[in-house]
């Protein structure tokens, strides 16, 4: 590409799979973050999303250790894309973080739209669900955008009357929320905070007299009055503040005051108390700080807590947050990255180490689960050696499709290249094959055609291949015929090579015949 054509728009989320997919993805700027993030997404199958306002074309991941990292068009064109910060994607993130956790609830019919008539992208997201035994559909709209008082209440008064319920979520910037608390005491607020080479959805309740406190999305529920978070309980009459999240009037952290100076002391220094003098204590008696006054009576001492109630009480916490994390592994623990999952495994294990009676059976047979699923990814290969797995089967399959175009297996290359290729995972053996056929030319069969399940059967990961590659993916009855098509390609191929050679070797031929020496020592024809 040109320099005057090279793109400078720094851009750091993107969407993959497809242009108008809904997959967002976020490149951290630091460098550090960069071979995380590339094992994450090893197809680098990138785009300018539709849905983020973008053009749709492909997007290359760019590393620079003197510079932010970003994401750079591969193609040089106009994009009238608005928002490329980190934040340009959080309304991707939300969306599939809240239609996740209401599936998970067991909600029917969950429904993400993005897109609103007479209203831009990034301003609202709507999920659309019903509830067991009703046929009412009900919605959940998160405001992002600014509006005014009276746009907000005309626009709820439509929506009650459009569905069987509606409940507001308010992201950081609506400046809606002090207009909900006034109508119902609380606010549900919503945001998006970077995690590693990702970003989380999180949820905090507003209260008109306290701090927003922000938990995990993983922690709240929903409920036919609404999301309850853990600063909120379900009473009869609805949702209504939890007894722990109510404002302290107590004078427990308020300052103790402070002595006035006596006459003699200088002016803006409290007189400290006197030291007191030698007391004799009788047996009984209790000594207490100078200043403090007299000890109370024995029969007015608050009960001494036992120890096994606060044993309890700290492995109630403990398990709490256990819990909490083990939720979020059921969330998003398959989207997380290898560093990501062992993190959260190893704050579970210091979690269950601080406790001091065992873990449930219940709870211990989860935590193995992901454990056993953390060891499992660890022994996956690194981009690096897919890499070099997909050098050498480029090398095999082109052998092949030149002598025979003659499908073989994977157990077939694990005998000619490497016994660790048939043993690959699933998504590892896709990899591989994509890294391949990434140079294929899009009128040329793919080499990964010729990789074949055992009797000549289209392999089951070759749709998965075409996809990644941007390909015609076959609906499943057509996908042998297709594939069988894809092979005779091949072998048409092979023999176009083969009459070009002769035609080649017939050419060069002289027309004449050659001339030798006798044994007379005479040179003639012949």
């Amino acid at each position: 590409m040109p320099a005057e054509e090279e793109d400078t728009r720094k851009v750091q989320t993107a969407v993959s799979g497809s242009p108008g997919a809904d997959h967002p993805v976020y490149l951290p700027m630091d460098a550090s973050a960069y071979d995380r993030f590339i094992r994450e997404y090893p197809a680098r199958e990138f785009y300018c999303g539709t849905l983020l306002g973008g053009c749709g074309n492909k997007l290359s991941a760019r590393k620079y250790r003197d510079k932010k990292c970003h994401f750079a068009h591969v193609v040089s064109g106009r994009c009238r894309r608005v928002s490329t910060n980190e934040a340009s994607a959080d309304h991707l993130y939300m969306g599939r973080a809240l239609a996740a956790w209401m599936k998970k609830q067991k909600y029917k019919g969950v429904q993400v739209r993005y897109r609103q008539r007479g209203q831009g992208l990034r301003e609202m997201i709507d999920i659309i669900y019903t509830r067991e035994e009703s046929p009412l559909r009900h919605l959940m709209r998160v405001q992002l955008a600014r509006r005014s008082k009276a746009e907000w209440e005309h626009t709820d008064a439509t929506l009650h009357g459009e569905w069987g319920d509606v409940q507001w979520l308010f992201g950081p910037d609506s400046m809606l929320a002090n207009w909900q608390v006034d109508r119902q005491g609380h606010a549900i607020r919503i945001q998006c905070r970077p995690s590693g080479i990702t970003r989380v959805v999180e949820v905090g309740v507003q209260f008109p007299d306290t701090p927003l406190a922000w938990v995990s999305l993983s922690q709240c529920r929903m409920t036919d009055h609404g999301i309850q978070a853990p600063a909120l309980e379900l009473t009869p009459a609805g949702l209504a503040r939890a007894r722990g999240a109510e404002p302290s009037t107590s004078m427990e952290n308020d300052p103790a005051p402070v002595p006035a100076p006596s006459a003699g002391a200088p002016v803006g220094q409290p007189r400290l108390p006197e030291a007191p003098g030698r007391v004799e204590l009788r047996p009984g008696d209790r000594q207490t700080p100078a200043g403090l006054g007299p000890a109370p009576e024995s029969g007015s001492m608050p009960p001494v807590p036992s120890l096994d109630r606060f044993r309890a009480e700290d492995d109630a916490r403990a398990t709490e947050c256990l819990v909490s994390l083990l939720d979020r592994l059921d969330q998003a623990g398959d989207d997380l990255h290898l560093d990501q999952l062992q993190a959260v495994l190893r704050e579970i294990s210091a979690r269950e180490k601080a406790l001091w009676h065992p873990l449930s059976p219940v709870l211990r047979r989860h935590v193995t689960v992901w454990q056993a699923h953390a060891a499992t990814t660890a022994a996956r290969p690194t981009l690096r050696e897919i890499c070099a797995y997909a050098d050498s089967v480029r090398w095999a399959l082109g052998a092949a499709a030149a002598r025979t175009a003659r499908p073989i297996t994977w157990m077939e290359l694990g005998v000619r290249l490497d016994r660790r290729l048939p043993a690959l995972h699933p998504d590892d053996k896709v990899s591989v094959l994509v890294e391949v056929d990434r140079m294929t030319c899009f009128d040329r069969p793919l080499l990964s055609a010729l990789v074949a399940a055992r009797g000549d059967r289209v392999h089951p990961l070759y749709a998965h291949v075409l996809d990644h590659l941007d390909r015609p993916v076959p609906v499943p009855p057509m996908a042998q015929p297709s594939w069988e098509e894809d092979v005779r390609r091949h072998r048409r191929l092979r023999d176009l090579r083969e009459r070009r050679y002769r035609i080649m070797t017939q050419v060069a031929r002289p027309h004449s015949e050659p001339w030798r020496f006798t044994a007379d020592g005479l040179c003639v024809k012949g």
